[in-house]
């Protein structure tokens, strides 16, 4: 799969559909952004391929280079270091920001958990979240999401001492995933939904369960922009978010074009991708609102982790001043 840092062609197979769009003439003068992806094998992150393809952020006059990264720590050091303007990632992230990070949170993309999932290998023999007592997981990083999955998990079913689950760091990416299950360095793996179900099918291996399973509510995918980007040309974050929503709607509405492009840029096949569109499309934010329950979830999450303090002003680190305003 390409995992190019640059703008992905357009899709052949698209033309029919997207000239069905009749979208209006983009502006003369188009305005680059640079936005990352956390990591590319996200389904919650399509929406902005989907946007690129179909020229809907091009409408809002914006040339939009997409950056590719290995994890949330990476793309928030990109951040710091001016290197794009736009980051999607994981609400969780939103630590950094506490810490002093030059970005903050400029809308939601998902809350629902059941995006990520834990998954083992075909010759696993454990059939549900309670076989997990004991064993060995694998997460991207310390202190991240899935680190606080995987802790979430032992305080819901009040394992401790040596019932408690272990964790190895074995990163985000689909080839590290699958070498870990394959050499039994884990059990089984936190990671994204889709993937196992991709594994399902090419009989490598299998979802086992998602974790919605014993997580409510949670700021799960999220959006950030740079303070520099902010205070230099706020209008094109404005626009940015206007064209991300369009195209979260564009989606729910037009199956055949979405699953098409997510296949393509995540590698998998068009029937997984199905299965994924069926399965999650309906959770993505069509308003980008960050909601309390939401939010209060991922504190909770920050105090466990120990990534910040019980005092921590949640509403400092996001705002909604950016969002599409409703219809009056």
């Amino acid at each position: 799969m390409n995992r190019s840092m640059t703008r992905r062609t357009v899709l052949t197979v698209l033309a029919g559909s997207l000239a069905a769009l009749r979208l209006p003439p983009a502006r003369a003068a188009a305005e680059p952004l640079r936005v990352g992806k956390a990591v590319v094998e996200n389904v919650g992150f399509i929406p902005l391929d989907v946007g690129m393809e179909t020229g809907i952020f091009a409408k809002h006059g914006l040339t939009v280079e997409e950056l590719n990264f290995a994890g949330g720590a990476k793309i928030a050091q990109a951040m710091t270091a001016g290197a794009i303007d736009i980051s999607l990632s994981a609400g969780p992230d939103m630590q950094f920001v506490a810490k002093g990070a030059p970005e903050i949170a400029i809308g939601s993309i998902a809350e629902f958990p059941g995006f990520m999932a834990y998954v083992v290998g075909a010759n696993s023999t454990l059939r549900d979240l309670d076989d997990l007592r004991g064993k060995r997981v694998g997460i991207t990083s310390p202190g991240s999401l899935t680190d606080w999955l995987a802790e979430e998990l032992n305080r819901v079913k009040g394992w401790t001492g040596e019932d408690r689950m272990t964790k190895a760091t074995v990163g985000g990416s689909t080839p590290t995933v699958m070498a870990a299950l394959k050499t039994g360095q884990v059990d089984a793996s936190i990671t994204s939904a889709q993937l196992g179900l991709q594994l399902g099918e090419n009989g490598e291996g299998r979802l086992l369960s998602d974790c919605s399973a014993y997580v409510g509510t949670i700021e799960l995918y999220t959006m950030f922009a740079s303070q520099a980007t902010i205070e230099r040309n706020p209008d094109a974050v404005r626009r940015f978010l206007q064209g991300w929503y369009e195209t979260v709607d564009f989606m729910k509405s037009h199956k055949a074009e979405t699953v098409a492009i997510a296949a393509k840029v995540m590698g998998n096949s068009t029937s997984v991708q199905s299965r994924v569109y069926d399965r999650l499309i309906g959770k993505l934010s069509s308003t980008g609102k960050f909601s309390p329950q939401a939010i209060e979830t991922l504190r909770a999450s920050f105090v466990t982790m120990k990534n910040t303090d019980d005092s921590v002003d949640m509403k400092k680190l996001y705002t909604e001043e950016f969002l599409p305003k409703a219809p009056s």
